[in-house]
């Protein structure tokens, strides 16, 4: 029974991450706000929450009841686990969550961009939170491990964990002024929903890639690219992307001085 509903949940989470990863692009590519940028986004949002809770769910079920989890006759506690194991699926989760929250404050961004003091909903604090607490325990689990075997892949969960905790604090500062400029709804929908992107394509070369590879993504000097190339590539794209919007709308720094700044 077990093992049929660790099946479903893997096909479920890999077909939905596929379909996912494809609408990511259209609303990329898209006329902004028109029918096929609205249209892909949901097809991207729901496929995001399949993704996302089924990734949680999976890294709940793993810690919880590793047996059962694994598929392995008997009784098996998490200390008998591996490492490297438990890394896996905390990171899986941890991606989930990242993805969850991305979707929800991009969703927020638009459906009260006329009403920024609504923007603070209890499922925003709520993911803002599991966010804080599992970014401190992915760098207590990695710091534990570093120290104990010298560095070595635990370095990333430290890396992924102190993202989690900056991104806190700057969801903090936005939730205090959701609206420091006319447009500031627009960067933000923008940077989560770019940011939902990064950890679905990183999920993707981690996870998907190394059962696509057969592990060779996951292997040699070059092992570690698949944990850093999406945000390597997304980052800086969307800071470029962001600083255009902002100089379209009259609110780069240099511009708010000015009269006559668009708006929407």
């Amino acid at each position: 029974m077990a093992e049929t509903i660790h099946d479903l949940l893997r096909g479920l989470h890999i077909s939905t991450g596929f379909v996912g990863l494809a609408a990511f692009w259209i609303p990329v590519l898209a006329r902004k706000g028109g029918r096929l940028h609205v249209g892909a986004g949901r097809v991207f949002v729901w496929c995001a929450y399949v993704v996302a809770l089924t990734a949680i769910g999976s890294t709940f079920w793993a810690l919880l009841h590793p047996s059962s989890w694994a598929g392995r006759p008997g009784a098996l506690t998490l200390a008998e686990v591996p490492a490297s194991e438990i890394m896996f699926v905390a990171i899986l989760g941890f991606l989930g969550l990242l993805l969850l929250a991305g979707v929800e404050w991009g969703l927020r961004a638009t459906r009260t961009r006329r009403q920024p003091d609504q923007f603070a909903g209890w499922r925003l604090r709520a993911l803002n939170l599991a966010q804080v607490a599992a970014g401190m325990a992915l760098v207590v689990f990695g710091l534990f491990h570093v120290v104990r075997s010298s560095g070595g892949p635990f370095l990333i969960p430290m890396a992924l964990g102190a993202f989690g905790i900056a991104g806190y604090f700057e969801d903090r500062r936005f939730l205090a002024n959701p609206r420091p400029t006319p447009m500031a709804w627009w960067y933000k929908h923008m940077e989560t929903m770019g940011g939902a992107g990064i950890a679905f394509h990183t999920a993707f070369l981690v996870f998907g890639g190394q059962r696509l590879f057969d592990g060779a993504l996951m292997q040699g000097t070059w092992s570690f690219l698949p944990w850093i190339l999406p945000a390597a590539v997304g980052i800086p794209a969307l800071h470029v992307w962001t600083r255009y919007y902002k100089r379209k709308f009259g609110e780069l720094p240099e511009q708010v001085a000015m009269p006559g700044a668009r708006t929407r």
